[in-house]
């Protein structure tokens, strides 16, 4: 049976593509820090290999790489030097022979020559190893990770993106994408944008949150530079504040707006709409 190593795989990603593998009856094998702490989450699944792996340890990709065919790629944000960080896995998986790397990438990073994503997307198609880049949109799953506790506990949306709009998309659409581009060969060294079905703004999804929560959502529209410092002084590391600055930078740029049809036509399917994802993940923001 074809064998395939998620990276990432308690991601928000991650995790439904080995869902979708397992669906599509594939083996996977899960590349994680913490072997232990990940059979608790696994614990039901059947065709599941636990791996203990590190990027920034080559003592752990024997192990990973092992009977693999294919891999999901996705980059831990911490890893900011790709040449140093990601290129001694890459090279590793091109001797071992790996067939194909699903890279989840940038949304416009091929505009984009400094972000890692860019640099790593050079470095897999230096190394000649057969590739499918995928660049997302914004996910909508931000809202109940990085934005969880604004949204929780204080009743807003405190992102600086202006009237801008943008073409979020559901991380289980993007992992059905991944999983589907993994093991099909018409999906082989090409880049494809994927985005929702349409583009919302903030004023929008605070609409929608409104109604689905029952209680008030205000979208509060900071500028860039309090957006930065206020999550800071709420606790967000300053590198990650900066990340997400930027990418806030982008969205009031507009451009994040654009939508194209690539993803239905991979998953078969209408993408997750906004509302939808609400309704999903209310839990999340219940008091």
């Amino acid at each position: 049976m074809d064998k395939y190593l998620i990276t990432g795989a308690t991601g928000n990603i991650g995790m439904y593509v080995v869902e979708e593998l397992l669906s599509l009856e594939k083996h996977v094998k899960l590349a994680v820090h913490d072997v232990k702490k990940a059979k608790e989450k696994f614990t039901d699944k059947e065709n599941i290999e636990l791996v203990k792996f590190d990027f920034l340890d080559d003592k752990t990709f024997e192990d990973a790489l092992e009977g693999i065919k294919g891999i999901f790629l996705v980059r831990p944000p911490e890893l900011e030097h790709p040449n140093k960080d990601m290129l001694p896995f890459l090279e590793a998986a091109k001797e071992k022979g790996v067939e194909k790397i699903v890279f989840v990438s940038l949304l416009g990073v091929e505009k984009n020559p400094i972000v890692p994503h860019r640099k790593i997307e050079s470095m897999i198609k230096v190394l000649g190893i057969p590739y499918v880049f995928l660049r997302p949109s914004f996910f909508m799953q931000n809202l109940n990770t990085n934005h969880r506790e604004e949204i929780r506990d204080r009743d807003e949306l405190y992102i600086p993106a202006g009237k801008s709009k943008t073409s979020f998309i559901d991380t289980r659409d993007i992992a059905r994408a991944a999983a589907i581009s993994l093991i099909d060969e018409k999906y082989r060294n090409t880049a494809i944008t994927l985005t929702g079905k349409r583009a919302i703004d903030y004023y929008e999804i605070a609409k929608t949150m409104s109604e689905m929560l029952e209680r008030k959502i205000e979208y509060k529209n900071p500028s860039l530079l309090k957006f930065r410092k206020e999550r800071i002084k709420r606790g967000t590391p300053k590198e990650f504040a900066n990340v997400m600055s930027i990418l806030y930078l982008t969205t009031k740029l507009g451009i994040a707006k654009d939508i194209n049809y690539d993803l239905e036509k991979i998953i078969g399917r209408e993408p997750i709409s906004f509302r939808q994802y609400v309704i999903d993940h209310k839990n999340y923001w219940i008091k």
